[in-house]
């Protein structure tokens, strides 16, 4: 075994030997009668030791074991034998410095040293230095600390890879256009190519754009997969050019056959076997007629029979394949993964206009390439297309790895083109549209390795991303939060802004950072990892797993049950924007917590490193089936699920081992900092236990807010007057069957941010406004909102609704935010003393959302009132129904005129209700939906509507609601709606 060679010197000793003695007594003969016999000529000894290992950024001193038996001069000559070639110095003496800086990978050098002494004698010995290279055994294992001190050395390797790309891309599109223009448009009914395979497998495979617009999209790119190539574009250009389009793309046509063919003009124009797979019948014959038009000795002929697919397809020179779905995808990868075994040239033409199907990922997949999935859009929105005068215009315009190569450049020059400390208000573009987005794209590519499972580390290629994510996992070791865009030194906050962008989970090694600011500590030597079986029930969107991904610790997940439906796990629920970068000292913690979703199959095992660690969900495609999962070097945080021991999650809240807790009810879970859970446990006497808790959110916070949206569902309660109305008129009520979700924690935006799920700063209540309100963004609806009133006006009701039930049932007494009604009051009032009252009302802007909510209330308070409804909150309810089977009867005039007529509309065409105002369908579906005629009360308010909208509710002939207001104290309409009703006639006065 080679000994590791200390860095900087290895001392092997020199020893000097001979001459006479100097003490005076040389007069005896030695019994020797006085002649004298000179001694032995020897040799010099020279010992260099074993063999050694050392890292060849470090320079290296040798100094020998050496010694000599004869005086005179000591000649010392060392020399490299083989190896590639490093720097020696100090070759003449006993010790050389050894300087294998200019190595990039793992070498053996072999070193001689031959010392003559003075009578001429010589002597030689060698040692095999084993030069090994830091950064490449980082790279084989995906350990960043073995590139400390070394990060310049990778950005100069990864700035080598992207050149030397470059200049293959630029030979191979010469190749293809020479002199030629570039010019293509594939119109519409087109597809653009996405390049999976990209620089990852360069140089030993290779992936080129072959036509890019001059709006940005990719036409069509090529690839070389040890040596077997591949170009694939998004039409069926060779029918189009036998059409007669794109004409001026022929000549590069034939320049990328040759290229395909690894073929000559003159070899190329011979006899071949051009097969065509996967064709159209439409498109079979017009790209055998171009490929025969232009090539008259070729044979082309289309493999469409399977018995007789394998013996077709031996016989092609050239495969022109599309993705129509003749075979099914087991037997079209096999195909394919033999063509290519074999050499054979493929040509991929699409036939799917700007859409796709499954097989087409599995065709471009086997080239490196992919493409939007079905129902994408592909070019059929845009109008890109590409005209460029030559390549070199094409080129130029975005070389090759612009993204990657600009932030190299940018940590290797430290000189950002841009004002950064510009960001706490407005990025500069150049940073926001170049720099930023370009980082969100290498992002993109590493969530994609993420997502396809792929160790890149494990893999002999993937080089440049190899680089790019080791110098992020090397500047994650530097951060220390909380920074701020403005003050905090540029290069220092740009580093941590990568390595935010450049993490990645599928590996073995992920050091965890020194500081992961606010989000969690980073010392878990406390915890003892543990293995779990997980049995969840499934439920689309996302359920919490339970467990506790510890930091730079390996976890492993297997699925072990066999239910038909997808299922993704992931670390972590925070939505990248809780974490305001650009605020004063808003970088508090790492952006991207929340891992990749990364699908798990039944059998299959997965493994995780992450170097933040967190709680694990688990996603779903669909409900109600069984998923089992075994995880394994786990943490368990504090987490409650129901049939768990309540007060084992108590004493776990207070042993504070982890940062983060989780409280899991069937529709509803909150992921909570440790903090706020504990204030969420003890604020509120009437659920201060889990199981408490979770029979408050289940009623509170899941049934009451959908129960008033309008939805049935699972513990969702169906209460007769929303019900039978709707079974009445022949309404479908729709199913709510999901889990939702709260992070207390950070909020995106505000003090609380909507959304599944939602973040907010406080600590979670199920009866709290807060929680409602933003559970009431998602729930509400901007045609159920007043024309011209602000947003929040249509947010409160679910919130107040469930205050006021929670009172009633359980005596918790509400807090609705005290909005009044006298301002409202007196301006109603006082408009009746006017010429023009309506003109009055509508001149004083009641359209905040405090007033918005106050209208929307009254005509609640009117419908309970006047005997419509038992609850008049339950208004909300039917108007959400009925606005669903608004939505659904739009689809075509055929649903719109059989619906229309049981849903108050009958008078409206399907035109007209496309176009309809929020004031005309609320003033109808009001009335319709109580059996009241709400046109003075509209008026009144200065609701304005048009003479379509009153002329339908006229037509119902429903009793007028009175003009009234239903006068409350501030905050009094959340312990019921039967309130004072006072006339508006101008002369009332405010009566509490």
């Amino acid at each position: 075994m080679k000994q590791w060679l200390i860095p900087s010197c290895l001392i092997l000793g020199l020893v000097g030997c001979g001459g006479g003695s100097d003490d005076g007594d040389n007069s005896g003969d030695n019994g020797n009668g006085g002649n004298i016999t000179p001694p032995l000529a020897q040799a010099p000894t020279v010992a260099l030791g074993p063999d050694l290992q050392a890292w060849n950024h470090q320079v290296q001193t040798l100094t020998a074991q050496v010694t000599v038996y004869n005086e005179g001069v000591t000649q010392y000559q060392w020399q490299q034998l083989n190896g590639p070639s490093v720097q020696l110095t100090g070759t003449d003496s006993a010790s050389v410095t050894v300087d294998a800086n200019s190595l990039v990978q793992d070498a053996d050098i072999t070193l001689s040293l031959t010392v003559t002494d003075g009578a001429g004698k010589s002597s030689e010995d060698q040692l095999t230095l084993s030069l090994k290279d830091q950064i490449s055994a980082a790279s084989r294992v995906g350990d960043a600390s073995l590139i400390t001190g070394l990060e310049t050395k990778v950005i100069d390797r990864a700035l080598k890879l992207i050149n030397s790309y470059r200049q293959e891309h630029s030979a191979f599109l010469k190749t293809i256009y020479q002199d030629n223009v570039v010019r293509y448009d594939s119109g519409q009914h087109s597809q653009m190519i996405q390049m999976s395979l990209g620089a990852n497998g360069y140089p030993s495979s290779k992936s080129f754009e072959l036509i890019r617009g001059n709006g940005g999209r990719l036409f069509a790119a090529a690839s070389e997969i040890n040596t077997q190539r591949n170009a694939a574009f998004g039409s069926d250009i060779i029918s189009g050019m036998h059409n007669g389009n794109n004409l001026d793309f022929e000549p590069s046509m034939k320049q990328l056959l040759g290229w395909l063919a690894n073929q000559d003009a003159t070899t190329l124009a011979q006899e071949k076997q051009i097969r065509l797979f996967l064709i159209s019948d439409w498109s079979s014959s017009r790209i055998s007629a171009w490929l025969t038009t232009q090539f008259p000795n070729w044979q082309v002929s289309r493999c469409n029979v399977e018995a007789q697919l394998s013996s077709c397809l031996a016989e092609a020179e050239l495969v022109v394949t599309g993705s129509t779905e003749t075979f099914n995808d087991a037997l079209v990868a096999e195909n394919l993964a033999t063509l290519q075994h074999n050499k054979t040239p493929l040509l991929y033409m699409h036939m799917h206009s700007w859409n796709s199907v499954p097989l087409t990922q599995t065709v471009l997949g086997a080239m490196g390439f992919s493409m939007q999935g079905p129902g994408g859009p592909g070019n059929f929105f845009g109008a890109d297309k590409a005209d460029w005068s030559s390549y070199a215009a094409m080129f130029d315009a975005k070389p090759s790895l612009t993204n990657e190569q600009i932030w190299l450049s940018l940590f290797k020059d430290e000189t950002p083109p841009f004002n950064l400390a510009n960001c706490a208000t407005d990025c500069d573009a150049n940073f926001k549209d170049k720099y930023r987005a370009g980082l969100n794209q290498i992002r993109a590519s590493i969530m994609g390795f993420d997502s396809a499972k792929r160790d890149i580390f494990a893999l002999s290629d993937h080089q440049l991303y190899k680089y790019l994510i080791l110098l992020g996992d090397s500047y994650r070791q530097e951060i220390s939060y909380p920074m701020d865009v403005a003050t905090t030194p540029t290069m220092e906050y740009l580093k941590a802004f990568y390595a935010d962008h450049t993490v990645y989970n599928t590996r073995d090694i992920n050091a965890v950072p020194k500081d992961l600011g606010n989000f969690s500590r980073t010392d878990f030597s406390h915890i003892t990892p543990s293995d779990k079986r997980i049995n969840l029930v499934s439920k689309q969107g996302f359920r919490s797993a339970g467990v506790y991904g510890i930091p730079g610790q390996t976890l492993t997940i297997t699925r072990s049950d066999n239910s038909a439906l997808r299922t993704w796990v992931f670390i972590n629920t925070q939505r990248s924007g809780s974490t305001h970068e650009f605020a004063s000292n808003g970088y508090n913690r790492a952006k991207f917590l929340q891992s990749t979703h990364i699908e798990i199959k039944p059998g299959e095992t997965i493994k995780l490193t992450s170097p933040y660690g967190g709680p694990l969900q688990v996603k779903f495609s669909a409900n109600d089936l069984p998923v089992t999962l075994d995880v394994s070097h786990i943490g368990q945080h504090p987490y409650w699920r129901e049939g768990m021991d309540g007060s084992a999650f108590m004493q776990a809240l207070e042993k504070g081992n982890y940062d983060w807790a989780e409280l899991a009810t069937a529709h509803f879970e909150v992921h909570s900092r440790l903090d706020k859970m504990k204030k969420t446990m003890s604020h509120e006497p009437l659920w201060d236990t889990p199981e408490k808790m979770a029979q408050a959110i289940m009623t509170h916070v899941h049934n009451y807010p959908h129960l008033l949206a309008g939805f049935k569902g699972p513990l969702i309660d169906e209460v007769s007057e929303i019900t039978d109305f709707a079974t009445l008129n022949g309404w479908q009520i729709d199913n709510l069957d999901m889990v939702k979700h709260m992070n207390a924690d950070q909020p995106t935006c505000g003090s609380g941010c909507s959304g599944n799920p939602y973040d907010a700063s406080w600590s979670f209540s199920p009866t709290g406004h807060g929680d409602i309100h933003e559970l009431g963004h998602g729930l509400e609806k901007g045609r159920l909102r007043f024309d011209g009133h602000e947003g929040h006006a249509s947010t409160n009701p679910y919130s107040y609704y469930t205050k006021s039930r929670a009172y009633k049932e359980s005596g918790k007494l509400p807090s609705c935010q005290g909005l009044s009604i006298q301002d409202e009051f007196d301006v109603l009032q006082a408009s009746q003393n006017q010429a023009d009252p309506f003109a009055y009302m509508q001149a004083a802007k009641l359209t905040s959302w405090s007033n918005g909510m106050a209208t929307m209330l009254q005509t609640m308070v009117a419908a309970q009132k006047l005997g419509a409804l038992q609850n008049g909150w339950h208004l909300l309810a039917r108007v959400h129904i009925l606005l669903r089977e608004f939505e659904r009867a739009k689809a075509d005039d055929a649903t719109w005129i059989a619906k229309r007529a049981s849903i108050g509309f009958d008078s409206f065409s399907l035109q007209s209700a496309k176009n309809i105002s929020n004031n005309d369908f609320l003033m109808i579906a009001m009335s319709y939906s109580t059996h009241l005629d709400y046109r003075d009360f509209y008026q009144m308010w200065g609701l304005a509507t048009t003479d379509a909208a009153k002329a339908q509710v006229a037509s119902f002939g429903y009793p007028l609601v009175p003009k009234s207001v239903y006068v409350y104290a501030p905050g009094d309409y959340c312990y019921g709606l039967d309130l004072q009703a006072v006339p508006v006639d101008g002369t009332q006065a405010w009566p509490l």
